[in-house]
């Protein structure tokens, strides 16, 4: 007989989908395999669907789970914000807004101003996540996010805030010791700071590529503040934005190259947008943001 789904089950089904075994579904969700697998069945027979099947190393997903992955994790980011703003609404200049930002825009120009903010607010509890690699926007986990690229996907009003330059920069040392290369192709015989592997999609790593073909970097790292430190200490020109290039540390090459421009969009979650929490934050982050790059 068909039974009513359990919301709270979704918790299981994603943590064994991500973990891919029941041990480790357990672990993160602090309850035992026991605990895990009873769950799992009971999701099953309320959906009277088969969502994983057991294999030598642990749990896959079939073709129905995998199917369900995104809405289920959709439908659980919902509950949470429906949760936390329930409990929150009682007290609107308290509980926690979570940001994600590109790491050195949050590093250089968010962080000064958040905490900044925090003194005048001190019951607002700010997390900002800074990396390379974005946030799932389907999975809806953060408040208010910034973005290099404009998303199509996720329940977030969209707005364009400013425009951030990049330009090739190398260290004041480095152009003393090895010069400034003159024409695009002198840069072949410079060392290059570039991106590992898997981040070679960026915008800022295939720019570079597309002016000068063939080029190969002598250095690859996985962030931006990797390579602002590196290129600091002498390691070779890299592509960085222009608000992070002070001239008295830093050179700019290859002038007569056209600038690279990406548009910062600035997106605030559809059911945090009303917290008056989340309209501080957005509006320290507008102010930053302007006080730094061009609109």
């Amino acid at each position: 007989m068909q039974s009513d789904m359990d919301w709270n089950d979704l918790k299981f089904f994603l943590a064994v989908a991500q973990g891919k075994s029941l041990s480790a579904a357990a672990q993160s969700l602090g309850v035992s395999p026991s605990t895990v697998s009873r769950r799992l069945d009971a999701l099953e027979q309320a959906l009277q669907v088969q969502l994983f099947r057991p294999h030598r190393d642990g749990y896959e997903l079939t073709e129905v789970g995998q199917g369900l992955v995104s809405a289920a994790e959709q439908a659980g980011a919902r509950m949470q914000v429906f949760e936390r703003n329930a409990r929150e609404t009682g007290d609107d200049l308290s509980g926690p807004v979570r940001i994600e930002a590109p790491e050195l825009l949050g590093q250089e120009i968010l962080l000064p101003a958040l905490i900044g903010f925090m003194e005048t607010y001190p019951r607002i509890r700010v997390e900002l996540r800074g990396a390379v690699q974005p946030v799932r926007l389907a999975a809806e986990e953060a408040d208010i996010v910034l973005r290099l690229v404009r998303p199509t996907q996720g329940n977030y009003r969209i707005k364009k805030i400013a425009s951030i330059r990049f330009a090739l920069y190398a260290s004041t040392d480095y152009v003393r010791r090895h010069g400034t290369p003159q024409m695009p192709e002198d840069l072949h015989r410079h060392r290059v700071v570039g991106w590992t592997d898997d981040l070679a999609f960026l915008t800022m790593a295939t720019w570079l590529g597309g002016h000068i073909p063939g080029l190969r970097p002598s250095l690859r790292l996985n962030s931006f503040s990797a390579q602002v430190e590196a290129v600091r200490k002498g390691a070779g020109w890299a592509v960085l934005p222009e608000f992070i290039a002070s001239p008295a540390d830093f050179v700019r090459g290859l002038e007569g190259l056209p600038s690279l421009n990406a548009d910062l969009w600035l997106l605030v979650h559809e059911q945090a947008q009303t917290l008056p929490r989340v309209k501080l934050v957005r509006d320290c982050i507008v102010a930053a943001l302007r006080g730094w790059l061009r609109p």
